[in-house]
Formats: structure tokens, C-alpha cells, sequence
């Protein structure tokens, strides 16, 4: 799935993908959703088989995987690397969260060194240092006597530019001393340069011209594919407002056209030449001010499919970012021809919140998607796996999705578009509740399914599938095929009940799960009223944690046994330690200051809204009823339950009484577990704590109510 960290592996070679930018997954905290079906779109939850609720640059990437256009690599090395570094992570138990899937597929940006290319071409000013270069190697080849090449070269690489400056420099002066023929000729091209990184567009395109007609071949060839770059930002020099938004009407339209013209001629002449990369991409460009959808959609075709780098002016991860941004987000799918292209933005189209009332009018039709047939003529099955998702997600018929599917289970190693189309079986066959085929359908695919990605998914499928069937035992069961940690410790939290956590605490599983299995039994114990099987709960011992969490683990950090090992508050209330709470509450259940003891170890262990107290989403793993017994403790119903019982001793009750009021500080939002209590509600237990209890330490202490 979309996994904090997955596996630590990463798209390298053609694809190299770090976090961050719209529509990505980025390095912040995001609340992952632990389940399949996933048809909204978020920051983190993409998943590693076709879906619409990815981020559209995951699907397309993995359509590049399947293309042979992108592999995976080995992973980079941790930020900040661990010492000693941590070894690597393979097969089936490899540890993986929801939220860094896509992280792991590709970058969301550009190169660090050039932060606004995906925007489009970027700054002018970002060839400057590489083409310093090519003028003075192109400087030593030529018949420019030495004396002068040297002043060329100093003149060169002493332009400096400011490409943030929107003042034209104006015409440039080529330094004394250059008098010979080629002299003049490179001279009249570095003006050109000058007056092009100087944003003088029109004294570049003069100078730039008469370069061109040197003889020299670098000269002329270079001239000439600089033209162009005159034309485009001469077209796009006041299309932009501050913040990088363009304005189409206000891109120089004659401009435009002569550079389109420009990079064309170019191409022409110089097929294979050095800039011919260069130009592809940014006829781009010139695509996409130009307002033409279809053109630019055919040119990012062109240059998907198109890999070498004398080819293509970007890595493909660059790629992949730049055709979100000015495609996939923007042109309608009849602006598309191309299959790959055309499914992303498809499944873009089938983002639906199951939740709205709204009709959404940018859902796409069946019918629409249906007459796309003809575009997908050479690839059926990805066709037939978009007409079985809109079935599945858009229109919530499952058996519609079967039929789309066919009956045929996996038989080998599953490429991207397999996986999908077999995970979506699944899910359609879980949809119609026939737990026991979709069971079938994912043990059959986990021996085939790839280390990375896909077999940490089946995880979380396999595991949905036993919980939802009430054979959560059969996840930890011996020989069970659910290694994934999180997946396992998730269940713990959720659903286990006392048995089950006792049984993994005892069994011969990695320490982190019988620590965690542990403290939940503790906590719940303490929480849920089984106040006698503390004491014989907290007896197993468990390995301790490490001594120092690693950073990176992504696992992240485990929970601190010492907190249900509390030994109790030995100033303002006064507790004694968890334990002998525990044996105090087991002999009198309803005993107040019993009740105000359990509720200081909630708060002051900071356990107000703890996770185990929520639950999850029905739809997602650990979703199920827990079987765990009791309902939760909560600090505030326990409170007020004191305040109004005649019987509760004035110390406790002026205790419950402030720290009620306290639940509601500073901000008058309930930061207790409780059902809450009006504004009125709260100055009725202020004023009689001021007015009932004048003298005790906590009517002094109490000054407002919120």
C-alpha cells in the first residue's frame, strides 16, 4: 500500500522519486487509511496497484514499470543515515506503512539545484552555467586566434545573470580586442547570449541571427536552436504574475509561433543534433502556452516512449511531475490519445467520496469511457480493467466488475496492471461477501506476488478478509501467511481479545509484537474494568525495548510499557501505584477516589483520546467489533458520575468537580474521553466547588471556568 516506508526501495535509473508538490504524497504527517477501495483522493493514500484514489502520478508510474520505462532500484541511503547502517529489508515481512508508497515511486519535484522547472522550462538562467561551458570548448576547436579566445572566454564566463530582474539589460558590448573574422563571429553570438540571459530579447534575436549564418558549425547550429529559446521567452516574458500562474492571454500569440516555427526548423536541420532533446521538450512548452491539450498530450506521449537521453531534455521523474502539472490535471480525456495517458486521467475521472449526496458532474460516464475503446485497441486489458473499475468505484456494482474481470486467477508473476486487475477482483468478490473466494483469490497470489509493493499489500488484503470473517485467530495463527508487522500489531490494538494478546505474549514472535500485545492487555485491562486480571496480566516478562528508537524505523515509535507500569502520584491527588489501583478498584469497582486515581493515571500518561479508545473506520483494518470485553474509560463521564452522586466524600467530589471544570481548559474544548457538558453545565460545577467547597486547596486553585 502506501507505505511510511514500505520497503525501502525507490524507482531509480529513469525514475528517481522523492516527496513533495501537489497532488503527492510528501515527508508530513497524514492519517493513512489501512484498506483497499480507495476512491477519494489524498495525501496519503495511494497504493500500489491502479487505482483513483492515487495520486496521478503514481498510477502513471506504475504503467512506466510495466512499460520497462522505469525499474526499482536499491534503496537510497536513511536521512539521517543510521549507525550503524540498517540492513536491508526483503520478502514477505518486510515492515511497510500507508503514506509513503508513492514517495518511494518517484519524485514529486524536480532536482533540488532547480526547483521551478516542473512549472515549465524554469528559469532562462538555468543553462547559463552548461552553456559557459559549451562556448569555451567550442572556443578551443575553432580558427579564433589565442589572444582573442581567451578574451571571448573571460567575456563568457563573466556573464552573470539575474533572470528575477524583469528590466531588459539592453544591447551588450563585446569586450576590445576581438578583430578576426571568427572572433567576430563568436563575439556577435556572446552578445546574442548576454542580451538573452539579460532578457533583451529583441537585440538577442539580432545578434543570434547573424551568428547563425557563420560558417562554423557549432556556431550555427547553436545560434539557431537559440533563436527559438528567443522566441519562446520573448512569448511567455509577461504570461506569468508573481506567484508563477499564467495568464494565456497574455502570452505573446506571433511570438509563440515563431518559436514553435523555430524549434521545428531546428529539428529539420539537426535531427540528431546536440539540442535536439532540448528542442522536443520544449515544443512542449510551447504546446502548453499555446492552449493545444491534444498536441501537448501527443508530445508527452512521444517522450514517454522515448527513453535515451539524447532523446528526451528530462528524466522521466521530471517527466512524470511536468505531465501531471500541464496534462493529466488539466486537458479533458477526448484531449488524449495515448492509452497510458488517457487511463491515468481516466481513473482521475473516477475520484468519487462515497459519502456525498452531490451529484459530482466531472465523474466520467460508463458510456463516455466505453466509446474510448478504439484508443485502447492494442492494449484490451487495460481497457477492460478501466471499464471494471468505473463498475466497482463510480457505480458500486461489484458483479459489474466481474464482469469486466473474467474468472481467470493468477497463474504467474503479476506486471502492475495484473496486480490491479487481480486486486480488484478481489475486492469486487469481498464487496459481494464471499469471504471464502476472496480468501482463495489472495492466498493464491501471495506466492506470486513481487517482494516489493505487492506482497506487503496481499498482507492487508488476507488480513481484512480473516477479520472481517471473525477468524481474527487465524492471523496468528501458526503458519499464518500475515507477516506484515503493522498489519498485526494494528489488529492487536483494535481487536484482539484478552486471550489472543495473553497467547502472543507468550509465543515466540518478534518483541516488538509481544511488547505491543502487552501493554494493550495492560492498558485495556485499566481502561475496560478488568481491574482482578491486572495482577496476573502484568506478570509475563516481554524482551526490553532498544534502548535508543532508530528514527527511521518505520514502524514508528512503540508504545512505553512504563506507562502501565505507573507508580502513582505522590503530590497534589494522591495515587497509589497501577498495581495495587488495580487490586484497590477489582475489591470496589465504584470506589470515588478508585475512580479519580484511574483517571489521573489517563491523564497525567497524556491517554485522553488514545487511539485504542476510538477505534477505526468500519472500512479499515482493525475496523471490525472488538472483542475485547468492557467499554472504555473515560475521565469525564467518571467525573461527573462522582459530582452527582450525594455519596461521593467532599474531598473527591471538590477533586471531580475541578478537574471536570479543568477538562475544559484552556481553550473550552472537552479534553477528556467523556460525552461533554454545556457552557451552563460547566459554571454549575465552578460555582458550587466555589461556593460548596470554599477552603479546599482545589476551589483556591480553580480561577475560571471555560
Amino acid at each position: 500500500m502506501i507505505l511510511r516506508l514500505l520497503l525501502p526501495l525507490v524507482i531509480v535509473a529513469t525514475v528517481c522519486l522523492r516527496a513533495g508538490a501537489a497532488h503527492a504524497s510528501g515527508d508530513f504527517a497524514c492519517d493513512p487509511t489501512w484498506k483497499l477501495a480507495k476512491s477519494v483522493y489524498s495525501d496519503c493514500d495511494d497504493v500500489p496497484f491502479l487505482s483513483p484514489g492515487n495520486d496521478s502520478r503514481v498510477n502513471l508510474q506504475l504503467l512506466l514499470i510495466d512499460a520497462g520505462r522505469a525499474k526499482l532500484g536499491p534503496p537510497p541511503p536513511p536521512d539521517p543515515p543510521t549507525d550503524p547502517p540498517a540492513p536491508p529489508i526483503s520478502g514477505s515481512a518486510a515492515p511497510f506503512t500507508l503514506g509513503a508508497f508513492s514517495a518511494l515511486l518517484g519524485a514529486k519535484v524536480p532536482a533540488a539545484d532547480d526547483p521551478d522547472y516542473a512549472s515549465g522550462e524554469g528559469s532562462r538562467c538555468r543553462s547559463n552555467a552548461s552553456g559557459a561551458a559549451a562556448f569555451v570548448t567550442a572556443l578551443g576547436a575553432s580558427a579564433v586566434p589565442a589572444a582573442e579566445a581567451a578574451i571571448l572566454a573571460d567575456a563568457r564566463k563573466a556573464v552573470s545573470p539575474d533572470c528575477d530582474d524583469a528590466a531588459p539589460a539592453g544591447a551588450y558590448q563585446v569586450p576590445a580586442g576581438v578583430r578576426s573574422a571568427p572572433g567576430r563571429q563568436f563575439a556577435a553570438y556572446l552578445a546574442g547570449v548576454a542580451e538573452f540571459y539579460g532578457g533583451d530579447y529583441d537585440d538577442a534575436r539580432r545578434d543570434f541571427q547573424a551568428a547563425a549564418a557563420s560558417p562554423q558549425p557549432w556556431l550555427k547550429q547553436t545560434a539557431r536552436y537559440m533563436l527559438a529559446r528567443v522566441a519562446l521567452n520573448k512569448a511567455q516574458a509577461t504570461a506569468f504574475d508573481e506567484y508563477g500562474v499564467l495568464s494565456t492571454d497574455k502570452v505573446d500569440a506571433a511570438a509563440l509561433k515563431e518559436s514553435d516555427a523555430a524549434f521545428h526548423a531546428y529539428l529539420g536541420a539537426y535531427p540528431a543534433g546536440l539540442y535536439a532533446a532540448s528542442a522536443q521538450g520544449l515544443l512542449r512548452r510551447v504546446a502548453w502556452l499555446g492552449g493545444r491539450p491534444r498536441q501537448l498530450a501527443a508530445d508527452y506521449a512521444w517522450a514517454f516512449g522515448h527513453a535515451g537521453p539524447a532523446e528526451r531534455n528530462v528524466a522521466v521523474s521530471d517527466l512524470v511531475v511536468e505531465a501531471d502539472m500541464k496534462l493529466l490535471t488539466q486537458a479533458a480525456p477526448a484531449d488524449i490519445a495515448d492509452p497510458m495517458l488517457l487511463a491515468v486521467r481516466d481513473l482521475m475521472a473516477m475520484r468519487r467520496d462515497p459519502a456525498s449526496k452531490t451529484p459530482d458532474a466531472s465523474l466520467i460516464k460508463y458510456d463516455d469511457l466505453a466509446a474510448q475503446r478504439p484508443t485502447f485497441a492494442a492494449q484490451p486489458e487495460l481497457f477492460e480493467f478501466l471499464l471494471a473499475a468505473h463498475r466497482f468505484y463510480v457505480e458500486a456494482d461489484p458483479a459489474g466488475a466481474l464482469g469486466h474481470l473474467g474468472p481467470a486467477p493468477p497463474n504467474g508473476p503479476m506486471s502492475g496492471l495484473a496486480f490491479s486487475r487481480q486486486v480488484l477482483r478481489g475486492m469486487a468478490i469481498e464487496a459481494q461477501k464471499d469471504r471464502a473466494g476472496a480468501r482463495a483469490l489472495w492466498l493464491r497470489m501471495i506466492p506470486l506476488a513481487r517482494p516489493a509493493f505487492q506482497r506487503p499489500l496481499l498482507d492487508l488484503a488476507l488480513a481484512m478478509n480473516e477479520e472481517r470473517d471473525g477468524r481474527l485467530a487465524q492471523v496468528f495463527a501458526a503458519g499464518s501467511t500475515i507477516h506484515d508487522p503493522q498489519v498485526r500489531e494494528i489488529l492487536l490494538r483494535n481487536d484482539a481479545p484478552p486471550a489472543l494478546l495473553i497467547r502472543q505474549i507468550k509465543a515466540g514472535v518478534p518483541g516488538r509484537e509481544r511488547r505491543v500485545a502487552l501493554y494493550t492487555l495492560l492498558f485495556k485491562d485499566m481502561t475496560r474494568g478488568r481491574y482482578a486480571a491486572f495482577a496476573g496480566d502484568s506478570g509475563p516478562e516481554v524482551p526490553p525495548a532498544p534502548a535508543h528508537a532508530d528514527p527511521n524505523d518505520p514502524m514508528g515509535a512503540e508504545p512505553d510499557l512504563k506507562v502501565v507500569r505507573w507508580p502513582g502520584h505522590k503530590t497534589g491527588y494522591l495515587c497509589e501505584p497501577l498495581d495495587a489501583l488495580a487490586r484497590a478498584l477489582a475489591a470496589a469497582p465504584q470506589s470515588p477516589h478508585g475512580l479519580l486515581c484511574l483517571g489521573e493515571f489517563v491523564r497525567l500518561n497524556g491517554l485522553d483520546g488514545d487511539a485504542m479508545n476510538k477505534g477505526r473506520p468500519a472500512d479499515e483494518l482493525g475496523g471490525a467489533p472488538t472483542l475485547f470485553p468492557g467499554r472504555p474509560f473515560a475521565r469525564l463521564d467518571a467525573y461527573e458520575t462522582l459530582i452527582a452522586d450525594p455519596k461521593t466524600p467532599p474531598g473527591e467530589r471538590a477533586y471531580a468537580l475541578y478537574r471536570a471544570v479543568n477538562c475544559y481548559a484552556p481553550a473550552g474544548d472537552n479534553g477528556c474521553d467523556g460525552k461533554g457538558a454545556p457552557k451552563g453545565e460547566r459554571a454549575r460545577w465552578f460555582h458550587t466547588l466555589k461556593t460548596d467547597y470554599p477552603k479546599s486547596e482545589w476551589a483556591l486553585a480553580l480561577k475560571y471556568y471555560w
